[in-house]
């Protein structure tokens, strides 16, 4: 007779639990949050990055990087624990996934934190604001991409009374055109298929209700149809003219008084950047800027004198 086999029992292999990124980060603005969340950079990850690291990731600007710091400057290697413990405690089997851990460093983080961004910091007095025809000039002499970079206006409001919306046209090309779309039942059903291929929309009121349902799809990305931003009109195709023309909207962050806006490229010449940005800031009203920033991509800030 053969020998019988014991059995044994195999301990189930630990599983790694699963970070939950929408739970990161909600003491930091909506724009400063989301952009971490994307480069999946945890918390605890942030002491041990340098300056020019974290101003590498899309969307991390100067003043961005000010307020990380701000909150994340001691050891936050246990702001996290509450996430997990949380996985490892449940009773149920957790979902198997592979840990994500932050980008690995590419091209774009070496270069900001090496010698070309080095060398563009120092020549940018921190403690200075400029006056904005001398940023302009500096935004350009410190802009180490090779590539033509965005130059985008950041400005902190006041906590009350501040605008939360305002509307302009800037005298001079921002940017790339913005393709305008007006609701039809063509586009409806484009909409159902998770098709968007527009960057603002626009409808009669008669639309509105069939709008409803995708209210879930459009509103977190600014693109749901609003009265109090004339994108719901009995005339849209005259509100399609306004907007192809240069209409710019901008929209403060939903929890924090901060509005980012692109006012050109480093192509363009000073001049015309200056006449955007000083459009932005008379829309804006100076009263309620409390600080204003100015930077290309991946390139230091410079804060604005708006005296």
């Amino acid at each position: 007779m053969g020998k019988r086999k014991e059995s044994t029992t195999v301990a189930p292999k630990k599983q790694k639990s699963m970070t939950k990124w929408e739970e990161l980060y909600t003491d930091l603005s909506d724009h400063t949050a989301m952009a971490l969340r994307e480069a999946r950079v945890k918390p605890e990850q942030l002491k041990n990055m340098a300056d020019g690291e974290l101003t590498a990731i899309n969307g991390i600007s100067e003043s961005a990087l000010e307020e990380i710091r701000a909150k994340y400057s001691a050891d936050v290697a246990s702001v996290d624990s509450s996430v997990e413990s949380e996985s490892s405690e449940s009773t149920e089997a957790p979902v198997v996934v592979e840990e994500v851990g932050i980008i690995p460093p590419n091209k774009r983080h070496d270069f900001r934190g090496g010698k070309a961004m080095t060398t563009a910091k120092s020549q940018v007095d921190r403690t200075k604001n400029y006056g904005i025809e001398e940023a302009v000039a500096l935004v350009k002499k410190t802009n180490i991409t090779s590539f033509n970079a965005t130059v985008t206006l950041h400005l902190n409001l006041t906590a009350k009374d501040a605008p939360t919306r305002v509307e302009l046209t800037f005298p001079h090309a921002a940017g790339a055109a913005k393709k305008v779309a007006i609701v039809s039942d063509e586009l409806l059903a484009k909409l159902d298929k998770n098709i968007i291929d527009f960057d603002i929309l626009i409808t009669t009121p008669a639309f509105m209700p069939k709008l409803a349902k995708y209210a879930k799809v459009l509103g977190p990305k600014g693109l749901m149809p609003n009265p109090k931003a004339g994108t719901v009109t009995p005339n849209p195709e005259a509100k399609v003219k306004e907007f192809e023309g240069g209409k710019t909207q901008v929209k403060a962050e939903p929890k924090d008084p901060l509005m980012h806006v692109t006012v050109g490229k480093t192509s363009q010449p000073e001049a015309e950047l200056v006449a955007n940005i000083r459009a932005m800031i008379e829309a804006v009203r100076p009263k309620f800027i409390v600080k204003a920033t100015l930077a290309a991509t991946m390139s230091p800030g410079i804060k604005l004198s708006l005296n």
